[in-house]
């Protein structure tokens, strides 16, 4: 029979310590503050030589016990040996005013003593501790132009040791890192986009060896925990590199500007469309983040100078491989279609303020990309149509605003048409039979039916055509449009009825009201017609206008053929009648009682 033993919780951190290393740790402390407080209180050449050997010695004590595998011992000894070295070399002055020449002397000796005892991770701390103080104390001999080379420098070397440093080297390493990297990254940044000459250049460079470099740590397992999400680093890395990159390619002009644009697209097209497995994982968002801000930050530039040509270049150059893609890739087809689609557009409609084209090309032009969006479009699934859609209905919003602004009614009236066609076909292709209508479906037959109502609207004002049925049957045809597939397989009145009111109504009120007999012979043939068909085709609401409207068409001429006494009996006659028939079935006080009864 087994029994199960429990293992006891890890105790807190201060008591996982063993008894010689509390009197390592106490020893240790007790040490060094003794010795800065002589430094402090006296000074002189014969404190410096007495702290400086008890720094030998303690350095010497370290190595032995590294040889002797005593962990503890060699740790303990190596943080004070270096504790008493710099509080030696210093004499108790301040520790960013003294000279950076002792403390660069001491990042050289723990080097040394590195190279010897390589199991002692505080010699290439302290190494890399008394580098940096070197070279705070030096930054104010060094030129106000490089101070960001500095900074970016230290920050390389951080990040080297980090790399190759054991464990607790490299996370120590690291977190120390990040001060000089930050200050370096922005201090770089400015002198990208600011300075002169070679300054520009070599602050891009070193931006960019900056990221390389956090990219590189990023990949180590021991340093991940510090780096924060999966994303973060590769996207920070693309966003430091692509900026100082577009800050130095700047300088030379619109134009480099706008291929600077585009070779941040083509960058993140490129990594999109090859990289694959782990390097995708890394280096995508890397280019995606690089990409995106070199782009950004290019047509910022451009919009800030007013270059509009450029933006629309670069807009055009930025398209052609988001066609390609969305030829060749169907998978990537949903993004890349309304992608392409807003590019071009935009190129198109940027071109207009040189002069490259009038209103009526641009809108020509956006029209043909809004048949692209509705055929190309309709071919993908369901979910993925959306963004499509959106794109061809700015382009369609772009050229009535273009067309109306430039006064050009025909021109207008052609090309909504033409676009209402092409919404239509989208919509009925889209749609499957005896399915509900989907997202975009549904949508497409109103927004076809507007498109054609609006044409023929247009033309009819540019046309000046006063007539109502001008207006009002194409109202109706567009409500029938709007209705789609309901017509067929939906409730008649729902789908047919708006749509055959709105005809009937206007010609049979104005027929009835101006005598108009023309208008009242036209209403009653269609009438006719409409009601016939209704009932060869078994549908209700064709069935009913068109026998109301025939019926309100004889009556209204009837009542306005009578002299007015007569028309107006027959009027009060069938109130009368309809309220008498309607107080027998629901009699209310007084309607119920006998006339007998009555005072």
């Amino acid at each position: 029979m087994t029994r199960s033993v429990g293992t006891a919780p890890a105790p807190p951190l201060p008591y996982r310590a063993r008894p010689p290393q509390v009197l390592l740790g106490v020893g240790a402390v007790l040490l060094v503050s003794a010795a800065a407080t002589v430094a402090s209180a006296y000074g002189g050449g014969p404190v410096r030589v007495l702290l400086l050997a008890l720094a030998a010695v303690a350095a010497g004590a370290s190595l032995r016990a590294a040889r002797s595998r005593l962990r503890s011992s060699e740790e303990t000894l190596a943080a004070s040996a270096a504790a008493l070295a710099l509080v030696g070399t210093d004499l108790g002055g301040p520790l960013l005013g003294a000279a950076p020449g002792s403390a660069a002397l001491l990042a050289v000796g723990f080097l040394v003593l590195h190279r010897v005892a390589r199991t002692t991770a505080c010699w290439p701390l302290a190494a890399w501790g008394a580098g940096q103080l070197a070279v705070l104390r030096s930054l104010d001999g060094v030129a106000d132009g490089l101070h960001t080379a500095v900074h970016l420098g230290v920050a390389l070397v951080g990040l080297g040791v980090a790399l190759r440093g054991r464990r607790v080297v490299a996370r120590i390493a690291l977190l120390t890192t990040v001060p000089w990297w930050l200050v370096g990254v922005a201090g770089g940044s400015a002198s990208a986009w600011t300075d002169t000459g070679a300054e520009r250049w070599l602050s891009a460079g070193l931006m960019v060896a900056a990221a390389a470099g956090l990219l590189l740590a990023r990949r180590r397992r021991e340093l991940q925990p510090l780096m924060g999400p999966r994303v973060a680093v590769p996207v920070l890395a693309g966003v430091v590199a692509g900026a100082g990159v577009t800050g130095a390619f700047s300088s030379l002009g619109p134009l480099t500007m706008t291929l600077t644009g585009y070779a941040g697209v083509l960058i993140a097209n490129a990594a999109a469309a090859t990289l694959t497995d782990r390097r995708r994982e890394l280096f995508l968002p890397v280019a995606l983040s690089a990409g995106i801000v070199m782009a950004l930050l290019s047509i910022g530039q451009l919009v800030a100078l007013e270059r509009w040509s450029e933006i629309s270049l670069l807009l055009l150059l930025t398209a052609l491989p988001t066609v390609l893609v969305a030829a060749s890739r169907r998978d990537d087809r949903p993004v890349a279609l309304p992608v392409a689609i807003g590019c071009l557009a935009g190129a198109a409609l940027l071109a207009l303020p040189d002069g490259w084209f009038g209103p009526v090309v641009a809108a020509v032009l956006l029209t043909v990309l809004y048949g692209v969006a509705m055929t190309a479009g309709a071919g993908l699934d369901a979910a993925s149509r959306g963004a499509t859609a959106r794109a061809a209905a700015v382009c369609s919003l772009a050229v009535a605003v273009l067309l109306r602004a430039a006064d050009e009614r025909t021109t207008l009236a052609v090309l909504l048409a033409v676009q209402g066609v092409l919404t239509i076909s989208w919509a009925w292709r889209t749609h499957v039979p005896g399915e509900p209508l989907d997202a975009t479906s549904s949508p497409a037959w109103r927004g076809g039916a507007v498109q054609l109502v609006a044409a023929a609207w247009f033309f009819a004002a540019a046309a000046d055509l006063a007539a109502v049925e001008w207006y009002s049957l194409p109202a109706a045809a567009g409500l029938l449009i709007a209705a789609g597939p309901r017509l067929v397989d939906g409730p008649s009145w729902p789908s047919w009825g708006p749509g055959l009111l709105t005809a009937a109504l206007p010609s049979a009120v104005l027929a009835i009201t101006t005598s108009d007999g023309e208008r009242a012979a036209a209403v009653l043939i269609a009438a006719a017609a409409v009601l016939v068909i209704g009932a060869r085709t078994g549908v209700r609401a064709p069935l009913m206008v068109g026998a109301g409207t025939a019926l309100a068409l004889g009556l209204g001429f009837t009542v306005r053929a009578l002299p007015w006494p007569l028309a107006t009996a027959l009027v009060v006659g069938a109130a009368l009648l309809a309220l008498g028939m309607r107080r027998e079935r629901s009699p209310v006080d007084g309607f119920g009682a006998r006339l007998a009864d009555l005072r």
